[in-house]
Order: C-alpha cells, then structure tokens, then sequence
C-alpha cells in the first residue's frame, strides 16, 4: 500500500510540475542539528501534513567530501518500501542546500536517545536489538 501511495504520489507530482520550495513549508520547531545543517518539524502549507525537512548546506557536503554519502542515503529512503525505515516523501535544492522531506515520527532517532542516555539498561539494550532483528527478519 505504502508504496502504490508513493507512486500515485510521483505521478501526482509529475502531473502538477510544480516546483518546490520552502515557500511551501511552515517551519515549526528544530528537532535537530547534524554536520551540515537541520532538521524541522514543517507544515506543507497546500495540504498541512506535517513532516521533518532536513536541510543540507550543499558546499559544506563538498567539503566534507560527503556527496557520495548523501546520495545514498537520499537514493536508500527513495527505494525502500520498509515500514521501519522513514520515508522520503520529496527531496529538492535551492543554490544552497539540499533538503530532504520525509514523514514525521514523533520520538526522535535512536542516536538520540544514545547521546542523551549514553549507555543503555540490558533491557533497554534487548528490546532494541530484537527490534532490529524484526527489521531485518520483516524486510525480506
């Protein structure tokens, strides 16, 4: 299903051909900060979904030499039709930055939750290695 909605959505897209920008999105609050720019919680005005927008300064990932490294991650969310991994609704650049869409999953990412707690209970621990077995176990 989650994927006959991502094509219907491209199609939808591709019909419109309107361009994107982020005109079209109203920032709501910075969930987090990363090696080359931020990630917002946004409204898109025309529908009012909310979603994250992750927001690359695009000479900062030149730099860094991370361009193929983004590129794969922008190219792994486009394909993967896996419910436990976070989908890219749309991705577009201005002269700056590159900026990903993808929908919201309020509790934040595991990395988080890392850096805040800094070491794991053996039962915290547990239950988040079986769910990534479950992860790999559903996705074949």
């Amino acid at each position: 299903m989650r994927k006959l909605l991502r094509e219907y959505s491209s199609i939808n897209a591709f019909i419109r051909r309107k361009p994107i920008s982020v005109k079209d999105f109203e920032p709501l609050a910075i969930i987090g900060r990363g090696a080359f720019g931020e990630v917002r919680v946004c409204r898109i005005k025309e529908t009012g979904e909310i979603v994250a927008v992750k927001k690359m300064n695009k000479a900062e990932m030149i730099y860094k030499n991370q361009v193929a490294h983004i590129r794969a991650e922008k190219d792994i969310l486009a394909s993967a039709a896996n419910p436990w991994i976070v989908e890219l609704k749309f991705s577009f650049q201005d002269e700056k930055y590159l900026y990903l869409v993808m929908e919201y999953l309020p509790g934040g990412d595991f990395m988080t939750l890392l850096m805040k707690k800094d070491i794991l209970s053996e039962e915290e621990a547990k239950f988040y290695i079986a769910e990534a077995v479950r992860t790999t176990i559903f996705s074949q």
